[in-house]
């Protein structure tokens, strides 16, 4: 197909030049890039991404977290945590699964 349309975009410069060093490492130009962007919203009929607002600050959830479990108590949770609380504070699993993960692995740990 043979490629007779042009978009103007205005971007920020620095941001333009960091997006362009990581592309060449891809081995890919702008122009590239944007075409399989374009490609992947046609084809998901959306963004190929999800767009949404953090629900809170991730130190505020992962405290929150940790302090749920009485694990703070002036130092820091066991490291096999982590996962979990990392999980957490992104925002990938809720509070509850957190918690059953984490009273899981108490129990199998």
């Amino acid at each position: 197909m043979s490629k007779n349309t042009y978009i103007n975009v205005r971007v920020e410069s620095s941001t333009k030049h960091e997006v362009e060093e990581i592309l060449d490492t891809l081995g890919m130009n702008m122009s590239t890039a944007i075409d399989i962007y374009l490609s992947q919203i046609k084809l998901k009929k959306g963004l190929p991404f999800q767009v949404k607002v953090p629900k809170s600050d991730v130190n505020t959830k992962t405290l929150e977290l940790a302090q749920a479990l009485n694990l703070t108590g002036g130092k820091p949770f066991p490291k096999r945590f982590n996962k979990i609380v990392s999980l957490y504070a992104n925002g990938d699993i809720d509070y509850d699964v957190a918690l059953y993960a984490i009273k899981k692995e108490y129990i199998n740990g």
